[in-house]
């Protein structure tokens, strides 16, 4: 079953709940992996270090633009990271991913 992996970076705890449970609500993701990370980056020519939240969004293909343009609108940063990634699941899981987005 084809399916998209969409990546995302917060700035907090708080942050990253409330827009997993946005897009849960939306029925644009079925099921988000939430996890604390560290971050390096160059921002404005000067190294940055910073604790953030990443999420890591389980979706349909038909259901990405719209998560895109949702994260984009709710999101805090200037310059959201919003990566998508195409994957594949086995046939139970897909079919469990398709019923809660539909």
């Amino acid at each position: 079953m084809d399916m998209r992996l969409v990546l995302v970076t917060h700035p907090s705890q708080e942050h990253a709940e409330r827009i997993t449970r946005g897009v849960i609500d939306a029925g644009l993701a079925a099921c988000v992996l939430v996890t604390d990370v560290k971050s390096f980056y160059n921002w404005e020519n000067q190294l940055n270090i910073d604790d953030e939240v990443v999420t890591l969004l389980k979706t349909s293909t038909d259901k990405v633009e719209m998560l895109e343009k949702y994260i984009e609108t709710n999101h805090d940063y200037d310059v959201p990271a919003i990566i998508m990634l195409q994957a594949t699941a086995n046939a139970s899981y897909g079919n469990w991913l398709n019923d809660q987005l539909s």
